[in-house]
């Protein structure tokens, strides 16, 4: 499986790697900080609905 994956990402070009690498770190991101993305969320929401 790990052949494939491999065989499948050297395939590709320089600018769809950067954007798989943004992609993970973004992700990581997210993840790592996921409370305050809800909290971001739901604040949002609020100010939309008038609260």
């Amino acid at each position: 499986m790990f052949e494939k994956i491999k065989t499948w990402y050297k395939a590709q070009s320089d600018t769809t790697k950067a954007f798989i690498w943004i992609g993970l770190v973004a992700l990581i991101g997210i993840l790592l900080r996921w409370n305050a993305v809800v909290e971001g969320v739901k604040h949002g929401f609020g100010f939309y609905s008038g609260k």
